[in-house]
């Protein structure tokens, strides 16, 4: 681990929705210290200080010292909340450390030499990332800022796993790398073409509309009825 932070806090003395309020007004923000074995410690962090330290990505897979009154206690993020219109954030879990015992942390997964992947570069493939962090554990010095993950000769039509990173030494994987868990982190893919049709199927002519009604045809009808009749007439007349 190569960095630190630093934040301030006091000690929370007021609980309930309007007080939460008013603290939220005064730019505090509300959060909650876990113990390894001690009772949890409700606290106010400085908003201005956490807004400037979440800046940046390493803030939250790092210890962090954080000052409560005039104690000082090393902390990891355990859980963050953010209002989901403003996205500030609203609460804040974290988890008191001791330097002795392994913990476990998720750290980004940093992916390098994408530019001249094989199966980008000879293949004309692309490439989609499947996951961007993973958990580890280790003791909190070993906290590494990422871990990298070399595509440079990933194939098309292959993936790298979570079992082929190199970890530093003294990190360990949760997930494990076996067959079952071995998760895919990255894959090389041919982009499907896209098809596109010229012209619609052509519509079958409909049949030619008659314009003889059916009331024409029974007049024609019954003319012809009406004329033989009238020879039968004629015939017996005579």
């Amino acid at each position: 681990m190569t960095s630190q932070y630093i934040l301030s806090a006091i000690k929370r003395e007021n609980f309930g929705k309007r007080a939460t309020k008013r603290y939220r007004r005064e730019n505090l923000v509300p959060a909650e210290i876990y113990g390894i074995s001690k009772d949890n410690q409700s606290v106010l962090v400085n908003g201005f200080e956490l807004d400037n330290q979440t800046k940046d990505p390493q803030f939250y897979s790092n210890v962090i010292d954080l000052s409560v009154d005039d104690k000082k206690v090393e902390v990891i993020l355990k859980d963050v909340q953010r209002d989901p219109a403003k996205s500030n954030i609203t609460h804040i879990d974290f988890l008191m450390i001791d330097q002795n015992v392994k913990i476990e942390v998720n750290v980004p997964i940093k992916f390098i030499n994408e530019d001249i992947c094989n199966g980008v570069k000879v293949s004309g493939g692309k490439l989609s990332h499947i996951i961007s962090e993973t958990l580890i554990i280790c003791l909190p010095k070993d906290i590494p800022e990422h871990l990298e993950a070399d595509v440079a000769s990933l194939e098309l039509n292959h993936s790298l796993h979570l079992s082929e990173i190199t970890l530093p030494s003294g990190v360990e994987l949760v997930s494990g790398t076996d067959k079952e868990s071995d998760t895919a982190i990255i894959k090389c893919y041919m982009p499907a073409e896209e098809v596109i049709e010229d012209d619609a199927p052509e519509e079958l002519d409909a049949p030619e509309a008659t314009n003889v009604k059916a009331d024409d045809v029974s007049s024609e009808e019954n003319k012809d009825e009406n004329k033989d009749d009238k020879k039968v007439d004629s015939k017996e007349d005579k």
